[in-house]
């Protein structure tokens, strides 16, 4: 499977924004009850001035987007999202394990932070991240 990523433009946010909210939604009501689409519009815009996300693409078709950050010590998964229709299909594990490739050439580790109450929990601990703190509503997880 071939994924292409791609520098996010301005011409990519609604995209980038749909999938985000629409791979964000259940668990943020699963974590918090309630989706405030207002709050988390913000939140995203916040995000998205920062720069740094790159669109996912499988045959010519946008399916998600992702965004590292170099944090010096150690590489930030700061989000990692597909639209729903491309979840489950292993996209989202090639992507993090190319990550991890990356990481491991520089000799540094992989941290992300995942909310309580995701299903990528799951995907995380299979790739070999264990978790090396918490607050009330998310894990911190790393690999090496």
């Amino acid at each position: 499977m071939q994924i292409a990523r791609l520098i996010a433009e301005e011409s990519d946010r609604d995209f980038i924004w749909s999938a985000y909210s629409s791979a964000y939604k259940g668990v943020v009501e699963r974590q918090f009850g309630v989706w405030e689409g207002k709050r988390e519009k913000s939140a995203f815009d916040k995000k998205w001035h920062l720069g740094g996300f790159e669109v996912l693409a499988l045959n010519d078709s946008y399916v998600g987007a992702i965004w590292v950050t170099n944090e010096g010590d150690f590489f930030q998964l700061r989000d990692i999202f597909l639209a729903p229709e491309y979840q489950g299909q292993g996209i989202g594990t090639q992507v993090v394990r190319e990550e991890l490739e990356k990481a491991r050439a520089a000799n540094m580790p992989v941290r992300l932070r995942v909310l309580k109450q995701s299903h990528a929990i799951a995907l995380y601990e299979r790739l070999g991240f264990t978790g090396c703190g918490e607050t009330p509503t998310q894990y911190w997880m790393e690999a090496i």
